[in-house]
């Protein structure tokens, strides 16, 4: 859908205050439904189901409503279904990707960018670290286009647009110690990392891994709650595609990852 993006901090729900425009209602897909759903809804009905599902979700993430009642709906609507992870091969990169160099093509392309990170921190006070600008360079969600993408057509060493193609392919991810706490295809489990609670895309990278975006966590979040939400944004996303991997997921949601991580540190850290 076109349309113009608001980036003013606009409260959608309070349930996720640091959310804007992926927390808005969006139509799916009723010809992707047609061929890969296996339902027999019309478009009408369709439209019906998902608006159900998308208010049901807004009150469960409001503690409004019961996680329970989500399910049944997705369900109805042809959005829930067997987790399927990716099976594509990995490239490896012949250079590491600086955060730094992400953070610069974040402030070149986007307007307002230490205000947006917000979406990636859910901290709208304090400094962003660089690997919060960096993550927001893969956003979806704040204009036309990511804004990596102008960086791609313009940079001229092709060793590091090859780096850069492999960590848009990494799905981010919550890392204690190198080790992802969310469901990950094997391929893209890496062998290790630093230590830490973070959360970053992990890259094959010569004979090892880099870590891209990383965002270091002052405690570990509750891994499984952060899964469940995710689960949920997945029943989200296949309202357009209903072939979507986790892995899809992951890097579509990735504000979501990020962010929902951030929250679940603090919360952590308070003992809720």
């Amino acid at each position: 859908m076109n349309r113009e993006r608001d980036i003013e901090p606009v409260l959608l729900n309070p349930g996720d205050p640091s959310s804007q425009d992926e927390a808005l209602f969006e139509a799916g897909s009723a010809e992707n439904y047609a061929r890969f759903g296996g339902g027999t809804l019309s478009p009408a009905q369709l439209h019906a189901a998902e608006q159900a599902f998308h208010e049901a979700y807004l009150a469960w993430l409001a503690g409004a409503g019961p996680f329970a009642a989500l399910e049944p709906l997705a369900r109805a609507a042809g959005l829930a279904g067997e987790r399927r992870h990716d099976k594509r091969r990995l490239h490896d990169a012949r250079v590491p990707l600086p955060d730094s160099v992400l953070a610069d093509v974040v402030e070149d392309e986007v307007a307002d960018a230490r205000v947006l990170v917000e979406r990636i921190t859910g901290n709208p006070y304090d400094r962003p670290p660089t690997g919060a600008l960096a993550a927001l360079a893969w956003m979806t969600t704040i204009g036309e286009r990511r804004a990596v993408d102008a960086w791609f057509e313009d940079e001229r060493d092709r060793a590091l647009t090859h780096a850069m193609r492999c960590v848009d392919r990494a799905p981010p991810c919550l890392y204690r110690d190198g080790v992802p706490l969310l469901p990950l295809s094997r391929q893209q489990t890496p062998a290790g990392g630093p230590p830490g609670v973070y959360v970053a895309r992990a890259y094959r990278l010569g004979e090892g891994w880099g870590f891209s975006c990383k965002l270091d966590l002052p405690a570990c979040p509750d891994a499984a709650v952060l899964e469940r939400r995710l689960l949920v944004e997945s029943w989200r996303i296949r309202a357009e595609e209903r072939r979507a991997t986790w892995e899809d997921v992951l890097r579509r949601r990735s504000e979501v990852v990020y962010r929902a991580s951030s929250e679940g540190a603090w919360r952590s850290m308070r003992g809720a």
